[in-house]
């Protein structure tokens, strides 16, 4: 009786040790790291799992851990714990390698939407609403701009740090994120924003049960409305331009210039490549690109200041945080005494009303520098200048 329990066994053992081998041949599974690209010395990226059906069917699973890119080599590398991350990886991968066997000794076909079926039911909470976010997000059969704002609301949230776990997602926490938002002088609406495209997320983490209360039901957000536009006089421009600064407040000086000589935003600036977004026309450089935020085109010209810039360090712009360059700037706000805030939203306020409008550019051509899709929003910016008035009286009127 032994003998034929154990013949049994063993026969049963060698029928899933080849389903296995079957499963794995038709179907591929591995570690994929940074699929967004957005990982640098200063930034983690995400490693996932990548499952690989038939048909160029794929799926990918966050497993929730991040590293710098020094520390991946297919494997975590350079770090005190890369033992225990290894070993929690490769659980990872063996759990969805067993559900996958499951699904054929169960008679079910490999393919992406039985496997999305049958793993339903097994999901396991996730532990980490950044990841949730990042993942629904991600799935989600939204506009291809839509997306990017929520990426960008995303980042901003992760930037932020108090919320990661489902369990610091609470009033407290999102109070101290709006006034996070607040920091650089931001305009009501626009952290109105923020909050609208987070909302969702939390909403869903409430349905499915990963929270028990909903901090958006107790939290006010008020959209308000647009305030108007600051921006530096040509004045004020000229007194920057004349102005020296040590190194670290002229890197933000020149960035800030950069800005206000060519419209971009901050995003936009970090993101700029003079080998592939310029182009020469007419004499003059041009860039032709899109925006971060919302992929619309934009076509600037770069005048004579941000070339200066573009030279000193060698057609790159300097790399700043956004944090960093924000507060450096009101150091030169306060060397400048100026009774206006300078942010990074100014300059690009600025090359609108004083670079452009001021020097009548048409507001259809300003809107396609700025990179907007409708011209309501350019409209914002026009702020009509007192000279502008002065000069067309003088000109058109006497």
């Amino acid at each position: 009786m032994f003998y034929i329990v154990l013949h049994f066994s063993i026969n049963v053992l060698q029928h899933l040790w080849r389903v296995s081998q079957n499963v794995l041949h038709t179907m591929d599974i591995k570690f994929v790291f940074d699929r967004r690209k957005k990982s640098s010395e200063k930034e983690k990226g995400l490693i996932e799992l990548l499952l690989y059906f038939a048909r160029n069917e794929k799926k990918y699973m966050t497993t929730g851990i991040e590293v710098y890119p020094e520390q991946w080599d297919g494997h975590v590398v350079n770090r005190k714990d890369s033992n225990k991350l290894n070993l929690e990886l490769s659980r990872i991968k063996k759990k969805y390698e067993k559900l996958v066997c499951d699904m054929e000794v169960d008679g079910i076909a490999i393919n992406i939407e039985n496997f999305k079926e049958y793993i339903a039911p097994k999901e396991e909470i996730p532990n980490n609403f950044l990841n949730f976010m990042y993942e629904e997000i991600h799935n989600s059969t939204i506009r291809d701009t839509t997306k990017r704002q929520q990426y960008v609301a995303y980042e901003e949230l992760k930037k932020f740090g108090k919320i990661k776990s489902f369990t610091s997602l609470n009033i407290r926490n999102i109070e101290l994120f709006d006034t996070y938002l607040r920091r650089d002088n931001r305009q009501q609406s626009t952290i109105f924003d923020y909050h609208k495209r987070i909302k969702p997320y939390v909403n869903k983490a409430y349905r499915l049960g990963y929270i028990s209360e909903n901090p958006y039901l107790r939290f006010k957000n008020d959209r308000g409305k647009y305030k108007e536009r600051v921006a530096l006089t040509q004045e004020e421009l000229d007194q920057l331009l004349s102005m020296s600064f040590d190194n670290k407040l002229s890197r933000v000086a020149d960035l800030f210039i950069f800005q206000c000589y060519t419209g971009l935003s901050y995003a936009d600036t970090q993101l700029f490549k003079y080998e592939t977004e310029v182009i020469t026309s007419n004499g003059m450089c041009w860039i032709d690109g899109k925006r971060y935020k919302t992929g619309t085109e934009f076509y600037t010209p770069i005048l004579p200041p941000a070339m200066k810039v573009l030279e000193k360090y060698n057609h790159k712009v300097p790399h700043i945080s956004n944090e960093k360059y924000n507060d450096y700037l009101h150091v030169i706000e306060a060397k400048m005494k100026l009774k206006k805030p300078l942010t990074s939203h100014v300059a690009r306020h600025t090359f609108a009303t004083t670079v452009a409008l001021a020097h009548d550019v048409p507001i259809e051509d300003v809107s396609k520098m700025l990179g907007h899709k409708d011209i309501k929003t350019t409209q914002i910016y026009a702020k009509v200048l007192k000279s502008t008035i002065e000069r067309n009286v003088i000109q058109k009127m006497l």
